[in-house]
């Protein structure tokens, strides 16, 4: 049976742990037993993503860690390779960079003029943060790798920058501004192989910026963008944009692969309905799954609708069908970010029903994340030795990857 075939839509697990919509999620590293939450209540949460108990449906309501700091929503969460710290960022202006262990703030960066919606590690022991700026040329990039042998991390704000931060110097001055974009930076993605920055802006385009021969290159979307990735191999570049579609692009030369979205879903077993994948207001983030065999995705609830129900789609690569849609629940308005376990065969998805500081056990809910999971969860959890092994062979530029998550 094809892998697509196979893709989890079974909810065994609820996180009801925020009092505001949910921003950002990513697991842990492999094995990804846990994962972190950003939200518009201004915490991070670290919770278990798979339960002590086995029970399906299990839902929690408090988090094993919270983080606290922000002044402002919460708007993505990247981990480092080590998994002892991890990088976030919101309306505050400002870079955080946090002590998992401790719970406190280790450095903080101000270098933005406006609210910073995505940031990234990368570099060697993820030395370098990457947050939303924007550029005005490459080639200084190139200067500060071959100067320094390191990339840190990255942000890219709605004043249109990003900015790169060097981790381990003293300096509150980013080691580098890029700042060719147009309009917001609402997603970036690290692609160490291939030494390469892919960021996403309002302004309609997406640029990948390619560390090593210092030079960019531009797809024109038309349309603002609101989430990039790249393929595992680094040739396709995932690009979801707001007239409702996501699109697979060839990196060599921009060639449109596969365009998703656009079409009704499968029908829906409760109501019989068919749902149709909508994305055309607020900031939807998609990733490659199962292998880059799939293209996850929330989406928008139908506008107007007296009781919203967004969905999570997931697409065939290849085909370019939808095979399989997941009800968020009840009251739940957009689906704003999902995130992909590759080890686990899971996925989690952050939701929101647009009311704040509303918990209701039995029905709407303002901060909900849903972890849909395969069956078969008896191997996920590996010895200390094995994951260290494993995260060093994946090398230094893994977004996420290390053992201290691991319980």
């Amino acid at each position: 049976m094809p892998a697509t075939k196979q893709f989890p839509t079974k909810l065994v697990h609820t996180l009801k742990t925020h009092n505001g919509p949910v921003n950002a999620v990513t697991f842990s590293s492999y094995p990804g037993t846990y994962v972190l939450t950003g939200s518009s209540d201004r915490a991070i949460h670290l919770s278990r993503a798979i339960p002590n108990s086995s029970t399906t449906g299990h839902e929690t309501t408090s988090p094993i860690q919270k983080y606290e700091a922000h002044g402002y929503s919460v708007l993505d969460v990247a981990v480092a390779a080590d998994n002892a710290r991890f990088t976030s960022v919101g309306g505050d202006r400002q870079v955080f960079l946090w002590d998992v262990e401790q719970g406190i703030t280790t450095r903080r960066w101000a270098g933005h003029n406006a609210r910073v919606e995505a940031v990234q590690f990368a570099g060697e022991g993820d030395s370098v943060v990457v947050s939303g700026k924007s550029p005005s040329s490459v080639t200084p990039v190139c200067s500060v790798v071959e100067a320094s042998g390191i990339l840190t991390f990255l942000s890219g704000s709605a004043d249109t920058t990003i900015n790169l931060w060097d981790t381990r110097s003293k300096s509150h001055k980013p080691i580098q501004t890029l700042t060719e974009a147009g309009d917001t930076v609402s997603s970036l993605h690290v692609h160490m192989p291939t030494y390469s920055i892919a960021s996403g802006s309002y302004d309609g385009r997406a640029r990948i910026y390619d560390v090593r021969m210092g030079r960019t290159t531009v797809d024109v979307l038309a349309h603002p963008v609101t989430s990039v990735r790249c393929s595992a191999d680094g040739n396709a570049l995932l690009v979801s944009t707001l007239d409702s579609r996501i699109r697979m692009l060839d990196r060599a030369d921009g060639k449109l692969l596969k365009a998703f979205g656009g079409e009704e879903g499968l029908e829906q077993s409760t109501t019989g309905a068919r749902v149709t994948y909508r994305n055309s207001e607020l900031r939807i983030r998609s990733v490659f799954a199962k292998g880059d065999a799939v293209v996850l995705s929330g989406s928008e609830s139908e506008k107007g609708d007296p009781s919203p129900q967004a969905h999570v789609f997931a697409w065939d690569v290849l085909s370019g069908e939808v095979i399989a849609t997941v009800r968020a629940g009840n009251g739940v308005k957009v689906v704003s970010c999902v995130a992909w376990n590759e080890k686990g065969g899971c996925w989690a998805g952050g939701c929101s029903d647009g009311k704040s500081r509303h918990v209701n056990f039995c029905a709407c809910i303002s901060s909900l994340l849903t972890m849909v999971l395969c069956r078969h969860r008896q191997n996920l959890r590996l010895n200390e030795k094995r994951i260290q092994t494993i995260a060093a062979n994946q090398g230094a530029f893994c977004d996420i990857a290390s053992s201290q998550f691991v319980g």
